[in-house]
């Protein structure tokens, strides 16, 4: 099932996260979607198009979404 994941962009200065579509494989682990809206002359992501990610609940301004935390191996 395909939903939103949020991925950290490095070299930003402060704290930014990309809302990026995703598609779950198991509980909390997604595979990131997005290929067509990563440009990495515009931004770094944390995760790529395409990696196994695991996810955790995380409060961004004032809302609770899926954040990516760390890669997963296949």
């Amino acid at each position: 099932m395909e939903r939103t994941i949020y991925i950290k962009l490095l070299e930003e200065g402060t704290k930014v996260y990309r809302p990026v579509p995703a598609i779950e494989l198991k509980e909390n682990i997604y595979e990131v979607k997005g290929k067509d809206i990563y440009d990495p002359e515009d931004e770094v992501w944390e995760f790529k198009p395409r990696v196994h990610v695991a996810v955790e609940e995380q409060e961004l301004d004032g809302e609770l979404v899926s954040v990516a935390v760390r890669e997963e191996c296949r």
